[in-house]
């Protein structure tokens, strides 16, 4: 097994392209908000108010400063675009604020507002909905910022200890927010901080755990709105969204077997089990080895994807006529191929697969998190998660996957007119990257050359004037056409 890159800390650095970040975070965050306000999913609780709300005034001339919450972000990108804080900052906060909302997702709240208002506070009354009180995300992001900024001991961290606390202020004294709201806000701030922190000090980059939990949000996200639509043409959407974020969760676990989630091996390990291993069905401690065994021997008979992955299938790393093509990826849409996998692998390795602790210590989180749906859920929605998740995994992200792991590798030099390369790399569009390349691994040539680099760095990789295949060459690449079938 090869050692742990000695390439630097993943986190020092300021953040490439902040204000395009910061652009991504509002449209998504927004959207996201813009639903949990309108559209409730499940009972709404009021949230009303106690003696300490009674006792604290409303005062319309607040409403600008409970407002200035919308430039906290903007701010931090602002003030920390060359800074190497400004990655840690952003996402605590950004951490804080999305937990916040996946709480009004699963539990909605309503503020019971006063039964008067004029002036400003009615003006914001008439534009801000009342929905999605508690915890309140006004308070739970500057708080994590500040935190964070404060552990860090960066000066700028006074000014968001002192933004942070007039924010608590101004929610309560506008009626936007209850004491409660606010408590619970500051709870999530400090574990959103406190969890920012942690993987600093694991070394964790944080732009693979961005990823990571984006994915996982977006699976969440889509398995609550296809349980409370009981609908089955929403199922339909929900299995082909779900089966293109496993892919990409699957793409981070590609990157994370060469130790660049972080260089703590166990961390690592643990971190990457518990985002997919596990619940993917694949330890990362059975696939390593052989995806570094592929990278010694890519094109030569030893390569595990010549030995096991295509094992008893039409592929041979050149195009194919379109009967065998249907066959291949029919097989892998219903598990005949996977089966025919797990059936070589085992021929060549008779000893049972192995696991470490981090896997162990994974699957503890897992059966948590089962238990926990177990308790809360029925048993008709424990169904459909469960179809939603394993539907998919075991059949279309296969067949994603083999489409992505047949674009990768030729059959040799000049398999491919014009390429001269075992490994191919593709210039790819939006649609290309959301569906079959996510995470540069279109740039798979610049990862064969350097895996020690992570993927988000990889289009440093990309040499002047590097051949890349469009796009639209993968159907050729593929399929052999009439004339060849």
């Amino acid at each position: 097994m090869v050692p742990a890159s000695p390439r630097p800390d993943a986190n020092v650095g300021p953040l490439s392209r902040p204000w395009l970040v910061l652009a991504i975070y509002l449209a998504a965050t927004g959207l996201f908000y813009g639903f949990v306000t309108h559209f409730p999913l499940g009972p709404v609780e009021p949230i009303g108010p106690g003696p300490l709300d009674r006792a604290i005034p409303h005062w319309p001339l607040t409403v600008p400063l409970y407002l200035s919450y919308l430039l906290v972000m903007p701010a931090l990108v602002a003030v920390g675009r060359n800074r190497t804080w400004l990655l840690p900052a952003f996402f605590a906060g950004a951490l804080a604020a999305v937990a916040c909302l996946f709480c009004h997702l699963f539990h909605p709240t309503e503020v019971v507002r006063p039964d008067a208002a004029d002036g400003w506070l009615a003006w914001l009354y008439r534009i801000d909905s009342p929905l999605a009180a508690s915890p309140s995300g006004h308070v739970a992001l500057p708080v994590a910022i500040a935190v964070v900024l404060a552990g860090l001991r960066e000066r700028i961290g006074a000014v968001f200890i002192a933004w942070s606390a007039l924010l608590v202020v101004t929610v309560l004294t506008t009626g936007q927010h209850m004491v409660v709201d606010v408590g619970y806000g500051i709870a999530v701030g400090l574990m959103a901080a406190a969890a920012t922190l942690v993987l600093l000090l694991l070394n964790v980059d944080l732009r693979t755990m961005s990823a990571l939990l984006a994915e996982w949000g977006g699976i969440v996200i889509t398995l609550r709105l296809a349980v409370v639509s009981d609908n089955g043409y929403l199922y339909a959407l929900a299995v082909l969204v779900i089966a293109t974020r496993q892919h990409a969760l699957f793409i981070l676990y590609h990157d994370a077997t060469h130790y660049h989630l972080t260089r703590r091996r166990r961390a690592n390990d643990f971190l990457i089990n518990a985002a997919i291993g596990v619940p993917g069905l694949v330890p990362v401690e059975f696939y390593r080895p052989l995806h570094l065994a592929h990278h010694r021997e890519v094109g030569t008979p030893r390569d595990p994807e010549r030995q096991f992955l295509y094992d008893r299938q039409p592929w041979r790393f050149r195009p194919l006529g379109a009967l065998a093509l249907a066959r291949q990826l029919l097989g892998d849409l219903l598990v005949l191929n996977m089966v025919r996998n797990m059936a070589a692998y085992r021929r060549s390795n008779p000893q049972p697969i192995r696991v470490g602790k981090p896997f162990l210590a994974a699957t503890v989180v897992w059966i948590a998190i089962v238990a926990t749906l177990v308790a809360t859920c029925s048993a008709h929605t424990l169904g459909i998660i469960a179809l939603l998740w394993f539907g998919p995994l075991l059949t279309l992200s296969v067949m994603i996957q083999k489409i992505r792991s047949m674009a990768e590798h030729s059959g040799g030099p000049h398999a491919t007119p014009g390429w001269a390369d075992w490994t191919y790399s593709w210039r790819v569009g939006w649609l290309g990257r959301v569906m079959l390349w996510p995470y540069h691994i279109n740039l798979h040539l610049q990862h064969h050359r350097s895996p020690a680099i992570p993927w988000h760095a990889l289009p440093g990789e990309i040499g002047q004037d590097e051949a890349r295949l469009d796009a639209g060459a993968l159907l050729p690449l593929l399929w052999a056409g009439r004339k060849r079938g």
